[in-house]
C-alpha cells in the first residue's frame, strides 16, 4: 500500500497536479515573441517574399503573417480545436472555414512586442561622407531626393511635417544584402521589449511651420540638419522628443530691424497673461507659459503667467 501512494505521489508531481496545484491555462488567441519556443530564426515562421509584398515594399519582404504552416507544425492540436479554433484569432479577423480574411499585417490595434533601433548619429554620418562627395549641394528639399539625406526616409507628409518610414524600403536601399544589417537580420533592428508598447511617433508641437514656407525665398527649404540638431546625435529612437531648438527660428524670427515675431508675443503676454501666442504655435502650446529659452532669447527673465498682474 505504501508503494502504491508513493507512485501516486510521483505521479502527481510529474503532472504538475500536487497539492491541488494546476498549470494556468494557456490563451492561444494571443501570440508572444517572449515565448521560448517563439525566439527560433525569423525566418523560421516569416517565409519571404509573402504574397502582394509588391503592394507594400520596393523589395521582396515580408507583408504577411505566416503560413498555416508555421503554426500546425507546433500547434497541431490547437489548430484542430472546434469549429473555431482560438489559435487563429491571432491572425484571422474571423475564425472560420470559410473565411480566411486576415488583419492588416501589422494589426495596427495591438502593441508592438518589438523595440526599433535606429541610430540617426550614425546615419547622420554617412550622410555628411556623402555631402563631402557631392558637391556643390542643393538646399532644396525637392533636389534633396538626388541626395543621401534625411528625404530618403522621411518624405514630405504635409505643408507641416514629414512622414516617417511605413516598410523597409527605404532600410533596404542599403541594408538589402551588403551592409548589416541585412535583410534576413531582422533582430539587428527589432529589439524583443521587454512589454508590448505602442509605437508612437514623438509629439509634435509646431503646428504652424511650413517646411516649403519661409516668404518669397522660402528660407525653410534648407538641409534637415539645418535645424534638426539635437536628432543627429540620437542613438536609438526611444525617448525621442521634439529637436529644434528655438534659436533655429529665432535667427530670423527674432531679430531687431526685422522681424521680432517672439518679442512681440511675449510683450502681448505681459499686457493680457490669457494671450495665446499663435504665430508658431496651436492653442494647446501657446496658451501654456513661455520656456525659459523663449525668454532667454528675447534677454528678459522668465516669467509665468499667473505673476502676471
Amino acid at each position: 500500500m505504501r508503494r502504491i501512494k508513493t507512485a501516486l505521489v510521483l505521479l502527481l508531481l510529474v503532472t504538475g497536479l500536487a497539492y491541488g496545484q494546476r498549470r494556468p491555462a494557456v490563451d492561444y488567441s494571443k501570440f508572444s515573441h517572449a515565448t521560448q519556443k517563439h525566439q527560433a530564426a525569423c525566418n523560421t515562421c516569416h517565409k519571404p517574399p509573402t504574397n502582394d509584398w509588391m503592394k507594400v515594399s520596393s523589395f521582396p519582404d515580408v507583408a504577411d503573417y505566416p503560413g498555416h504552416d508555421a503554426c500546425v507544425s507546433c500547434h497541431r492540436p490547437q489548430f484542430f480545436r472546434g469549429a473555431k479554433p482560438p489559435i487563429c484569432s491571432v491572425c484571422h479577423s474571423k475564425t472560420s472555414p470559410r473565411d480566411d480574411v486576415r488583419f492588416v499585417f501589422r494589426n495596427p490595434a495591438t502593441q508592438s512586442q518589438f523595440n526599433i533601433e535606429f541610430p540617426h548619429d550614425k546615419h547622420q554620418d554617412v550622410i555628411a561622407l556623402m555631402r563631402r562627395a557631392r558637391q556643390p549641394f542643393a538646399f532644396a528639399h525637392a533636389a534633396q531626393q538626388n541626395y543621401n539625406n534625411c528625404t530618403i526616409c522621411h518624405a514630405p507628409r504635409n505643408a507641416t511635417f514629414r512622414a516617417a518610414p511605413t516598410d523597409h524600403s527605404s532600410c533596404f536601399n542599403c541594408h538589402w544584402k551588403s551592409q548589416q544589417p541585412v535583410a534576413d537580420n531582422c533582430n539587428g533592428c527589432h529589439k524583443l521589449a521587454a512589454t508590448p508598447n505602442v509605437l508612437a511617433e514623438p509629439q509634435r508641437i509646431s503646428a504652424k511651420f511650413v517646411h516649403e514656407g519661409g516668404g518669397e525665398k522660402k528660407q525653410h527649404v534648407a538641409e534637415c540638419a539645418t535645424c534638426h540638431i539635437n536628432i543627429t546625435k540620437a542613438a536609438s529612437l526611444r525617448g525621442l522628443k521634439p529637436d529644434v531648438p528655438v534659436t533655429a527660428c529665432t535667427e530670423c524670427h527674432n531679430q531687431a530691424g526685422k522681424r521680432q515675431d517672439l518679442d512681440k508675443e511675449l510683450i502681448a503676454i505681459d499686457k493680457n497673461r490669457v494671450f495665446v501666442c499663435a504665430y508658431c504655435h496651436a492653442p494647446n502650446v501657446g496658451s501654456l507659459d513661455p520656456p525659459a529659452s523663449h525668454y532667454l532669447i528675447a534677454e528678459r527673465p522668465p516669467l509665468k503667467r499667473k505673476d502676471i498682474k
